[in-house]
């Protein structure tokens, strides 16, 4: 068996704060029922299921297709239609 350690002389640590971070954003109903439902077999709340299922997606590297444009590809979207329609303005 080993020995208890002794935390006695243990400081903080001095980085927690930059390891995690309080955030507060809305969710609708929908969304909430969800991670509830999905937290119920393991005995979990929504916001640990959320919590978790985040952390999982980061960790992941999965980048979501939300089928919207990039702010890169709606700048050249508007180039081009900018450039379509001096065109046509000549013509």
């Amino acid at each position: 068996m080993t020995k208890p350690v002794d935390f006695s002389d243990a400081i903080p640590n001095p980085y927690f704060e930059t390891l995690s971070r309080e955030v507060t954003f809305r969710l609708d109903f929908r969304s909430i029922e969800y991670f509830h439902k999905l937290g119920e077999p393991y005995g979990l709340r929504a916001e640990e299921m959320i919590y978790r299922y985040l952390r999982h997606l980061a960790g992941s590297g999965y980048s979501a297709d939300l089928g919207l444009l990039t702010l890169e590809e709606r700048k050249l979207l508007e180039e081009s239609l900018a450039e379509d329609t001096d065109t046509a303005a000549d013509a």
